[in-house]
């Protein structure tokens, strides 16, 4: 009855913690959404090109930058596991100030990143010109942006996800509401979209560090330069980001690589497979709620060294997590020809995309396993493993679309991405049983 009701316990925690997740997820693409969407009812089509070139440029490499979320949050949930209160605090300054010193980079190279992008998105003149000042407007909330990472992994770790969700509703509640002040009401157009995002972001980041020494000064612990700066620990942290960052590279690239291939089959099926991609980033916003929380949640039992307690949230946050997946699959299966339509009113795209959403209800299901996997190795600190094993699914992606693509067309090129989502699972897989050994470890 005790281990029941321990059980129970596990799946309650689970979903306190991952429900405010996932609905801070759903906001993120919402950034994007509202500039695209104020900008595109009262601009010409130069400046919502611009927009969407800009947004891009951000998502991109910010996108990059994800291991400072990522690894504060393993690192961090294990010191918060083990009542390291010392630790814990001087990982979070840590991160605050790699994230500072990469936005102040970013800020002063911020010139020089629309001459590199513009060769890369073969930009017309016109529309480079006012994406040319979105960008130099908005890299100026790189600091505060970068800075976030480090605070939203903190709280992910310690288990504060409701704030979370509420800076999530600040960055987009107030961008809206700052587009259409600015855009609407004082016709800034492009700098007028790009300031209110600025200013959003800046707000938010005051907020979430004002919330992060809040809570430091109620912990009973002592910060020391010698602490926060002590070579181990910044070599460790220094490494585990590494991981992430060529693991998020190789993922990246592999979703470059597939656009790159539909382009090779011809424009409908590129902008057929750029339609059904929304699904799946869709699935991985709403999945990525429960890998998040088995990070925090395997974070806290290895700083434990209770295994018991590993057991438990591993298997608590996986059933949760796939019943995610099996739900997107069921609801794409259901109405994956409608939500087309939502997407795009261009008849060919409608008409020629239902063979392939067979993919998109098949996808979901081994996504929740891969992102899964993802979050329970990033609790423990597993970092080379996902990293290697990002890489082999990355080369069995490019290596399967060349046999594929050429012998099944889009077809081919749909079950060679299943093919990379599969061996992300069975690489990790692989290396689960040295993983389970790691939890009890020094």
């Amino acid at each position: 009855m005790f281990a029941k009701f321990i059980e129970l316990t596990a799946h309650k925690k689970v979903l306190k913690i991952a429900v405010p997740l996932i609905l801070s997820n759903l906001t993120a693409p919402l950034l994007g959404l509202v500039d695209t969407a104020v900008i595109g009812h009262v601009g010409e089509a130069k400046f919502l090109a611009a927009i969407t070139a800009g947004t891009w440029v951000f998502t991109f490499l910010y996108g990059n930058f994800i291991f400072l979320r990522m690894g504060t949050t393993g690192l961090a949930s294990q010191s918060f596991g083990s009542k390291n209160h010392d630790e814990l605090i001087n990982i979070v300054l840590r991160s605050l100030i790699i994230g500072l010193f990469f936005g102040v980079l970013i800020l002063l190279l911020k010139d020089i990143i629309m001459p590199l992008v513009d060769p890369l998105l073969n930009l017309s003149e016109e529309v480079s010109e006012p994406a040319s000042l979105y960008i130099s407007i908005r890299a100026l909330s790189a600091p505060a942006a970068l800075m976030n990472f480090g605070v939203t992994g903190w709280l992910i770790a310690m288990q504060k996800t409701r704030i979370v969700l509420l800076l999530a509703f600040v960055v987009n509640g107030l961008n809206a509401i700052l587009d259409v002040i600015f855009v609407i009401a004082f016709n800034m157009g492009v700098s007028g979209v790009a300031v209110g995002t600025l200013i959003a972001e800046w707000i938010a980041c005051v907020i979430g560090l004002a919330i992060v020494f809040s809570t430091i000064r109620r912990i009973n612990s002592k910060i020391s330069l010698s602490g926060i700066f002590q070579k181990s620990s910044f070599t460790l942290l220094f490494n585990v980001n590494l991981d992430i960052f060529l693991r998020t590279l190789s993922l990246t690239l592999s979703h470059l690589w597939f656009i790159n291939r539909s382009s090779t089959i011809g424009d409908l099926q590129l902008a057929i497979n750029g339609v059904l991609l929304n699904f799946h980033i869709l699935t991985a916003f709403f999945i990525d709620g429960f890998a998040f929380t088995a990070e925090t949640l395997v974070g806290e039992s290895k700083g434990a060294r209770d295994f018991k307690l590993f057991r438990e949230y591993v298997i608590a946050s996986t059933f949760w997590c796939l019943l995610a997946g099996m739900f997107c699959s069921f609801i794409f299966g259901m109405f994956g020809s409608s939500m087309v339509g939502l997407l795009t009113d261009i008849a060919s795209v409608n008409e020629k995309s239902g063979p392939y959403l067979m993919w998109i209800v098949i996808l979901p299901i081994i996504s929740a396993v891969g992102y899964q996997l993802d979050g329970i190795f990033l609790g423990a600190t597993q970092t080379s493993a996902m990293r290697n094993g990002m890489f082999i699914s990355l080369l069995v992606l490019v290596g399967a679309s060349f046999y594929l693509v050429s012998n099944f067309g889009n077809h081919g090129l749909w079950a060679a991405f299943v093919l990379f989502m599969i061996t992300r699972c069975i690489t990790l897989g692989l290396k689960y049983k040295n993983l389970e050994k790691s939890i009890t470890e020094d």
